[in-house]
C-alpha cells in the first residue's frame, strides 16, 4: 500500500471517529445560555437543519390587544391549549407591524426563566431570550413600547422546542397603541 493511501486512510478514519465521538456537538449550535446576537436578524437558530413548516405548538400572548403608550405589555409564550409539549428555547422580539423592516422595538423586562439581549436597533434589551435548556411550559416578561409610540405592534417568537425541532419567527396576535 502507498504512503499515500495509508495517510488518506488515516485521515478518513480519524475523522469518522471525531464525527461519531463528537457528532452531536457539530450536528447542533444551539445556545443554552439563550440565542447568539446573530440570531436577531431573521430570527433561525444556528441548529443546522430546516424549521418546522407546520403550525407552531406554542404560542405567544400578549395581556392587551389595545391599550395606551406607557402601559406595560405582559406578554406570555406557553404551548397551546390541550398540548403536553415543552420548548427549551426561545428569541422573542417586537416589531412596528406597519414597518416591521425597521428592526427591534421597545424593551423587554422581567423575564421569567430568561434574559432581555440587545440585538442591533435603537432601544436595549429589545429582545429576550432562555437562560437555560431546561423544559418549559410557560415564560412570561414586559414590554413596553417606545415613549411616543402609536401604531400597533407584533411579537414575533422563535421556539425551539429541542436543538432539531423549532419554529420561526411565530407571530402574535396585534396590540394597538393609541
Amino acid at each position: 500500500m502507498s504512503a499515500s493511501v495509508s495517510i488518506f486512510n488515516y485521515v478518513c478514519l480519524s475523522l469518522v471517529l471525531y464525527l461519531t465521538l463528537n457528532g452531536q456537538n457539530i450536528a447542533i449550535q444551539g445556545a443554552s445560555n439563550g440565542s447568539p446576537l446573530q440570531a436577531c436578524v431573521d430570527m433561525v437558530p444556528d441548529h443546522h437543519v430546516d424549521a418546522q413548516t407546520s403550525a407552531s405548538p406554542f404560542v405567544a400572548t400578549p395581556s392587551v390587544t389595545s391599550t395606551t403608550n406607557g402601559t406595560d405589555v405582559k406578554l406570555t409564550l406557553a404551548t397551546k391549549s390541550g398540548s403536553d409539549l415543552t420548548f427549551k428555547g426561545f428569541l422573542v422580539i417586537a416589531f412596528n407591524h406597519a414597518n416591521q423592516t425597521e428592526g427591534p422595538i421597545g424593551t423587554f423586562s422581567s423575564v421569567s426563566d430568561g434574559q432581555t439581549i440587545n440585538c442591533p436597533g435603537v432601544s436595549a434589551n429589545n429582545a429576550a431570550t432562555h437562560i437555560n435548556s431546561a423544559n418549559k411550559t410557560s415564560v412570561t416578561m414586559d414590554w413596553t413600547a417606545p415613549e411616543g409610540f402609536v401604531g400597533t405592534v407584533l411579537f414575533k417568537t422563535t421556539f425551539a422546542q429541542n436543538g432539531g425541532v423549532f419554529w420561526v419567527a411565530t407571530p402574535s396576535s396585534l396590540v394597538n397603541f393609541v
